[in-house]
């Protein structure tokens, strides 16, 4: 006798009962995601860093696969590596999986990532509002950063200084 596993299908109603693990869920399926490397996790902390001594004071800073609600039907949640939102965008911290547009969100690709779920990865969080999205390409040394609202991108080297948000510029050459 054969069985068939039948394929969860979460919605937002299953938001507080997700089970624990590093998967995002795209229209309803969970999709695992691979465990990253130190030197992802290195570039997680870095900006963390950055963000909390230029905003400790304006905002909110959290890195590790947060999950950001893109749409509740059908449900998409999606993982960021580092997030930014300022106390003007939410006056209280969050908790648990965001539910407002953060203000920043950083990408740190890694080399199983596809270009095409990176655009897609992109577009949702451009679809929802968030005001800047940046991904840190380590293996090509370079950042693509896209801001809501505008057509072009901005494509840097580790050698240029360019804005992460606000007034904050960084040269990520001197800082990995």
């Amino acid at each position: 006798m054969t069985t068939l596993l039948e394929k969860k299908i979460f919605t937002y109603e299953d938001i507080n009962l997700l089970p624990e693990g590093n998967y995002e869920i795209i229209d309803g399926e969970r999709r695992d995601m691979t465990p990253t490397g130190f030197r992802h996790g290195k570039f997680e902390g870095l900006f963390y860093e950055i963000l909390r001594k230029n905003f400790k004071d304006k905002g909110y800073v959290s890195v590790g696969e947060v999950g950001v609600v893109i749409n509740k039907s059908p449900f998409r949640l999606r993982a960021a590596d580092v997030v930014y939102i300022s106390k003007e965008t939410s006056p209280v911290e969050p908790e648990g999986m965001l539910e407002v547009a953060p203000d920043l969100i950083i990408e740190i690709l890694s080399d199983y990532n596809t270009v095409t779920e990176t655009n897609d990865k992109v577009k949702d969080y451009l679809s929802i509002g968030v005001g800047r999205i940046v991904l840190v390409d380590p293996f090509t040394e370079t950042v693509t950063a896209f801001q809501h609202g505008k057509k072009e991108a901005g494509y840097y080297s580790f050698d240029d200084e360019f804005e992460l948000i606000d007034g904050v510029f960084v040269r990520l050459k001197e800082l990995v």
